[in-house]
């Protein structure tokens, strides 16, 4: 009865998130259309237009066969961009197994890898010690799912992970500090330096290596040695020795601060990682401890949720031409998970005084449903919050849900997150299939489809403002991975099967001439500046800038003297 109690309760504010965020207009995970529909496989979707180089166009697109994996260029047997404003029109390119018409030579389909378009990926992963983590068989196929996964990396790709519990860990390229998954707010005063370091482009104090050493060099000025880390291999190596603990996982920090014992039924018997025990001795210390650092300017721990740094290290760390991504394998748990336990031991003060089992029992339930309400609706603000986020800044969000552990309405919260920015959701029911939907994931990272090819415009036609597009698709059951099967069992033809998800972009203005030249202006100056390095670029500037300002200063002062002369002249005929 609790738990389909919870379940009432939990659907409603993510419906609202839902209604909400439909009625202010479809959230996306870039801010040139709207995001695609909840994944119904086998999908074709859209992902992302670029049309900055009008009449080129890229665009990023996901095919997914009936089982959720990435179908390979040559299994298609035909895909077609289409104009969804004139659907009857010929369509913008067509591709058969991954090669362009005749008409349309110079087109190329590719995946993501060797169209050279690396990926600026966060992976965030349960580490606290629930039972099936810590000594059952989840945490063991957790870990060897994530190993196998990480080697769909591709070279150029950057990735960090975030370990999270009652703490949040990341892995740092600080000196004295990559050994393991670090704590980031342990860690904060370094990784704010390091940041400031970066962003200046001068030597990296905290960095290692020898600039003598070439298979060793130190890192290049403008790395931030907290961000996102080259190093794939060193991540995922830290994430497969990283060990489950911590009972108040942060996954999204919703509700009351984890050390406010104000929060529980009763001060919970385990420690909270970092503060220490829930004792009103040491919470007052603590307490102390944070007002002299909010004296000071300093960031308070267990704040920021696992989620809010993921997206906040992409937005600091990202570079053009990057695809930002989120992993997220997760039971969706956010906050103390032997809550239920301890307000049975310890009933709250509504509940106390009732003898009656049976009311006891539904007492605490109706208790806990509330709690779960209220996190509901400050998820509702949390999410539409994210979501706008992630749209403004075209991070796409990919969620594998760890069913075994998780409940109904957290797991629906990553679900959310992961279809609303234009991303992915899948479930791994059971412990089984746990490495086969990481898997899949990564799988469909590395096989996203790059299309690249010109818009052909009729002569005199205006230019378009916006495009409206999407994929008209049809697999080849001989070649596909993954055979599609028709309800009588037979192999068919997955043709009129595959939904397809539409996607607009507005196209950039034209460029007037004054545009393209200081557009080719900043190119050169760029290009100098990479040649001469940072420093140097820096250092010539202002030699540069000095220099002008004497001949400068020497030209007026020529000009006064010749306007000196000019006026004494006449002066002395007079006389």
């Amino acid at each position: 009865m609790m738990r389909t109690t919870l379940r009432r309760w939990a659907a409603l504010p993510l419906l609202l998130v839902a209604m909400s965020a439909s009625a202010a207009g479809p959230l996306a995970p870039a801010s040139d259309g709207p995001s695609v529909a909840a994944v119904d496989l086998p999908q074709a979707r859209i992902d992302a237009i670029d049309a900055t180089q009008w009449p080129k166009l890229r665009i990023f697109a996901t095919v997914l066969d009936a089982t959720g994996r990435p179908v390979a260029p040559k299994a298609l047997k035909k895909l077609a961009v289409v104009d969804a404003k004139k659907p009857s029109a010929p369509p913008l390119v067509r591709f058969r197994q991954g090669k362009p018409d005749e008409a349309q030579k110079d087109a190329k389909m590719q995946t993501r890898d060797k169209a050279g378009v690396p990926l600026a990926a966060m992976v965030v992963v349960s580490g606290y010690q629930h039972e099936s983590l810590r000594s059952g068989t989840l945490g063991p196929r957790l870990r060897d799912a994530l190993s196998a996964g990480w080697k769909q990396f591709a070279a150029g790709d950057r990735v960090n992970a975030l370990w999270y519990g009652d703490r949040l860990y990341r892995s740092h390229a600080l000196k004295g500090h990559m050994g393991a998954l670090d704590d980031v707010e342990t860690r904060q005063d370094a990784c704010q330096t390091a940041l400031a370091e970066a962003r200046a482009g001068v030597e990296l104090s905290q960095g290692v290596g020898d600039p003598n050493d070439k298979d060793n060099p130190p890192p290049s000025p403008g790395t931030w040695l907290c961000g996102l880390q080259d190093d794939a291999k060193r991540v995922g190596g830290q994430v497969k020795a990283a060990t489950f603990k911590g009972h108040f996982p942060r996954l999204f920090a919703l509700g009351a601060p984890f050390y406010d014992v104000k929060r529980y039924c009763a001060p919970p018997p385990e420690e909270l990682e970092g503060f220490g025990p829930f004792e009103a001795k040491n919470a007052a210390r603590q307490q102390d401890v944070r007002d002299r650092d909010a004296t000071a300017g300093k960031p308070l721990p267990f704040v920021a949720s696992a989620f809010d740094e993921a997206i906040q290290t992409l937005l600091l760390d990202a570079r053009p031409g990057e695809e930002p991504i989120i992993v997220l394998v997760s039971d969706g748990r956010d906050g103390y998970f032997r809550e239920l336990e301890l307000c049975e031991a310890h009933p709250p003060k509504s509940c106390q005084g009732l003898t009656d089992k049976q009311a006891l029992k539904t007492c605490i339930g109706t208790f806990l449903d509330q709690r779960v309400a209220a996190s509901q609706v400050e998820f509702k603000a949390r999410a539409t919050h994210w979501l706008g986020v992630l749209r403004a800044a075209g991070i796409r969000v990919f969620a594998v849900g760890l069913g075994a552990i998780g409940r109904d309405f957290e797991l629906d919260r990553l679900r959310l997150l992961a279809e609303r920015s234009g991303g992915t959701w899948r479930l791994a029911a059971t412990e089984d299939n746990i490495g086969s939907e990481v898997l899949a994931t990564m799988a469909e990272l590395s096989g996203q489809l790059v299309l690249d090819f010109e818009s052909a415009q009729e002569e005199g036609a205006d230019r378009p403002t916006e495009l409206k597009l999407a994929l008209d698709v049809e697999a080849d059951p001989a070649q596909a991975r993954v055979k599609v099967r028709l309800p009588d069992g037979h192999v068919g033809d997955a043709r009129d099967k595959f939904r397809s998800a539409m996607r607009q972009a507005t196209i950039p203005p034209a460029l007037t001439r004054r545009e393209v030249v200081e557009r080719a202006l900043h190119s050169k100056i760029a290009a100098a500046q990479d040649f001469l390095g940072y420093r140097t670029y820096i250092a010539l500037g202002w030699a540069l800038a000095i220099v002008g300002s004497v001949m400068a200063l020497a030209l007026v002062v020529l000009i006064v003297l010749k306007i000196v002369q000019r006026v004494r002249k006449p002066a002395a005929k007079g006389a």
